[in-house]
């Protein structure tokens, strides 16, 4: 009788300790790496136990907080890799070789990122052939103020190893445009400044010796993201913006104690992580100083995570007078009196620029510009008395339509916010993404004379 009285303390003691583990987190683990939304206790109504919600909502919160989470997701996650080859992480796909991709750059290869949009090719190439006019129009605006604006199109992994992508599987729905041919053809028929790395990286593909786009992450290399923004640079001089300090890139060398590229391999969260390959990485320089070098350009870079890889390379506060970092035009970094783009005033910072680049990679181009480009012209063209006039008038035509205004509360109440201040969020988002509806000069391409 003495063994199942010991298995039974045992377990007991175990549960214990989970338990107190779970509630106080005494030994350190190390943690997940990826997003989630960790629930909170739910507290017990009669209403809510009676209904058996409760019941639901403590099932989330114990799956999200038992003691040894950690461990005993990796070990599962291990078990699922190692004998199917396959991740539960629903953002990463295995391809070919161990490469990893992003789910959305393996859905833009065999069928578009449309669907994520519209089922209709022709209004998602509608949709590209008036952000292509409107980028246009910016341009040669902020040009006339000074301001040299481009788009730097940067790799998708997609593109550059096809080879390894995993097999078509389920995605089978019928092909749609994709946004990168569609942009190259629009830029160039309406003049519109870019510079196509990830041409260039096709072009250069089989002839480096390092990964262009490491395999077990999603961004570009460091060296070749080092390589690459050098090229950029000589870019933005020759479209004749100020000058900018020239750089010296050293040899290539392997350093296995800065961060590997990994970070799609981070996120299938294993007990034995694959294995990485040695990462290359070049080191930065600043060229003998010109006469010129003390006139720092100021920059503004706006678009998604690849510029990272960037900042983490160049010198950039040696570079320009300021670089700030418009991510996917939300979140500001490297500015020390802004963090949103919602505190600026985007009319003087575009003229206060130099150079303002749109730099997004092949799979978030269906995104450009992430309605910066829409705002931009409004703000550039109307005075701030014209354009709340016109939001006035949008928010009382969200009052006075009944079945507009119940559509806006029921917005208001999913994400706890005012009445008021839903009101206010879609008029913002009809003038930032609709502008030529309510803003009579940008529907036939030019600004007020006096604006400008």
């Amino acid at each position: 009788m003495k063994t199942p009285k010991i298995l039974c303390l045992v377990t007991l003691a175990a549960l214990f300790l989970m338990m107190a583990q779970g509630q106080w987190h005494f030994i350190p683990m190390r943690s997940l790496k990826g997003a989630s939304t960790m629930p909170d206790f739910p507290r017990p109504y009669k209403e809510t136990v009676m209904d058996g919600s409760w019941q639901g909502q403590m099932d989330k919160y114990a799956k999200y907080n038992f003691g040894f989470r950690e461990p005993a997701i990796r070990l599962y996650n291990q078990y699922i890799w190692s004998c199917y080859h396959k991740t539960l992480n629903q953002g990463v796909i295995p391809g070919r070789n161990n490469y990893l991709y992003e789910r959305y750059f393996v859905e833009d290869h065999y069928e578009s990122r449309m669907y994520k949009y519209t089922s209709d090719p022709q209004e998602l190439r509608d949709k590209f052939d008036l952000e292509a006019r409107r980028l246009a129009q910016l341009q040669e605006l902020l040009r006339e103020h000074g301001t040299t604006l481009f788009v730097a199109i940067l790799p998708g992994k997609d593109y550059v190893y096809p080879e390894f992508l995993p097999p078509q599987d389920t995605m089978r729905r019928t092909p749609g445009p994709r946004a990168y041919p569609e942009y190259l053809r629009l830029f160039e028929q309406y003049g519109v400044n870019y510079v196509d790395v990830l041409d260039w990286f096709l072009g250069i593909k089989d002839t480096v010796a390092y990964d262009l786009m490491p395999p077990l992450g999603t961004h570009w290399s460091n060296i070749a993201a080092t390589y690459a923004f050098d090229s950029i640079m000589r870019y933005m001089q020759h479209l004749g913006g100020p000058a900018i300090r020239g750089v010296q890139l050293g040899k290539p060398y392997i350093d296995k104690d800065r961060e590997p590229d990994n970070d799609l391999g981070l996120l299938l969260n294993l007990t034995v992580p694959p294995r990485q390959k040695a990462c290359q990485y070049v080191d930065v320089t600043l060229a003998p100083e010109t006469d010129t070098a003390h006139l720092k350009p100021g920059l503004i870079v706006l678009g998604d995570s690849f510029f990272w890889n960037i900042h983490y390379n160049f010198p950039l506060d040696s570079l320009f007078r300021y670089t700030h970092y418009w991510f996917y035009f939300n979140t500001i970094y490297f500015d020390t009196e802004h963090d949103n783009t919602s505190q600026i005033d985007l009319r003087q910072a575009l003229i206060d620029a130099d150079y303002v680049m749109l730099s997004y990679c092949s799979g978030q181009l269906y995104d450009l510009g992430n309605n910066f480009i829409g705002k931009a012209l409004v703000e550039l063209c109307y005075t701030d008395e014209e354009i709340q006039a016109v939001r006035d008038s949008l928010c009382n035509n969200i009052r006075r339509d009944e079945h507009w205004r119940q559509y806006v509360q029921n917005k208001a109440a999913s994400e706890g916010i005012s009445l008021d201040q839903a009101i206010l969020n879609d008029a913002n988002y009809l003038i930032n993404t609709r502008p030529e509806e309510y803003f009579e000069k940008l529907r036939i391409g030019r600004c007020p004379a006096d604006n400008n």
